[in-house]
């Protein structure tokens, strides 16, 4: 379970460091594994954003990518499961003008702009479990289509509900037992995702080590080919003898 954090320039190290801690707990509780983050300042001042159809305020899905894109360059493709944007509530653009907090507090983009799950997050300033509940919150958006991707295991069966239905029953809580998640609610659909989850996690991990293998196997044979050309161009500029 590895995260890219782009993590804006005013939170605090740590604040960051007081979230990664109970990230790491929660994950290593409830599906047995240890994550990994890869800390990326980000400067979110200003960012573009539209409005949806629901009239809801979003940054532009240009503008994601781009952070996306600017990831996927340097690390590769498979390098994270989790493309993290964090966004302290100062900078945070998603609410009505004049009504702090009450816009919407983060999104899932699920394998939309790449090979990785990219989530939009606001950043509680005076209350960590908020903080904590939309990163959680939003990353629970992605399991199912993560498992189904990775694994090819339809989940909702496993979480008695029905196909299509995993967002809004479980992650929005409008099934019962479910709850929405805003702390730490519907932890038993970690425990059954947990097996599922760690294979796929497992698996986009050898891509990225596999990748990796490509490429410095690439790396080889464009050495070998350098080095056949230089025999085939050698020769003395002056008359031997």
């Amino acid at each position: 379970m590895r995260h890219a954090i782009l993590l804006d320039t005013k939170i605090s190290n740590n604040s960051y460091e007081e979230w990664v801690g109970d990230d790491t707990a929660f994950w290593k509780k409830y599906i047995g594994i240890t994550p990994e983050y890869t800390l990326i300042r980000q400067d979110y001042s200003t960012y573009p954003i539209f409005v949806d159809g629901a009239g809801n305020i979003r940054p532009t899905d240009a503008y994601l990518k781009s952070l996306n894109d600017q990831v996927v360059a340097k690390y590769g493709e498979f390098a994270f499961d989790f493309v993290m944007v964090m966004v302290h509530e100062d900078n945070w653009l998603s609410d009505p003008l004049g009504d702090k907090g009450k816009g919407i507090w983060g999104t899932n983009y699920s394998y939309i702009f790449g090979k990785q799950c990219l989530d939009y997050c606001r950043w509680d300033r005076d209350n960590s479990a908020n903080t904590f509940g939309t990163a959680y919150h939003e990353r629970h958006h992605s399991f199912d289509a993560m498992i189904k991707q990775e694994t090819g295991i339809v989940i909702e069966p496993s979480l008695s509900v029905g196909i299509g239905k995993y967002d809004n029953c479980i992650t929005h809580g409008n099934c019962d037992p479910w709850k929405y998640i805003r702390f730490q609610e519907n932890t038993k659909s970690l425990e059954i995702m947990a097996p599922h989850l760690r294979k796929a996690f497992s698996l986009r991990e050898q891509k990225h080590r596999d990748n990796d293998k490509r490429k410095e196997l690439i790396g080889v044979l464009q050495d070998l080919v350098y080095l056949l050309r230089m025999q085939l161009n050698s020769k003395y500029g002056v008359t031997k003898g």
